[in-house]
């Protein structure tokens, strides 16, 4: 068994990964999605959600105070495309997120999650970037009616 399938099956804490490369391949291979290195400092996670949807999330560190943060964000749309988006229902839906918020970066209506990279397990990074993914997906959808990724 190597290092990496060892990691997969007993949740050992992100300390062991080295960035949100590692990270984010270690978690490719727990969730069947694909790992995509965009940058040395940023990965993309390509989940595949129900019916055939995909959706992108991408991550990087964050440094705040003396710890890294692990930051998953997902695109929902162009606001520049879709200015009539109801901010009262995304404040409200978020009553019944555990991670996620949203976010205006860029133009762009977002998912975002943080969550603290030194002893993180990857059950619960898993957990975070589903929902970063499930959420931003079926915003999109609802929002524009098709699967951009």
């Amino acid at each position: 068994m190597t290092t990496a399938d060892q990691l997969v099956k007993t949740d050992t804490p992100m300390a062991v990964a080295k960035g949100i490369k590692e990270c984010f391949s270690l978690l490719a291979e727990r969730m069947n999605a694909t790992h995509i290195e965009y940058t040395e400092e940023i990965s993309i996670l390509n989940i595949e959600l129900s019916k055939g949807r995909w959706q992108n999330v991408r991550g990087f560190l964050r440094k705040r105070g003396n710890h890294d943060f692990v930051v998953m964000m997902s695109k929902v749309c162009s606001l520049d495309e879709y200015p009539n988006i109801d901010w009262k229902n995304l404040l409200e839906r978020s009553n019944n997120l555990k991670y996620c918020k949203f976010v205006v970066h860029h133009d762009y209506l977002e998912v975002v999650a943080s969550a603290y990279f030194d002893n993180a397990p990857l059950d619960y990074l898993e957990q975070v970037a589903h929902e970063v993914a499930h959420t931003a997906d079926l915003l999109e959808h609802e929002i524009t009616g098709i699967d951009a990724q």
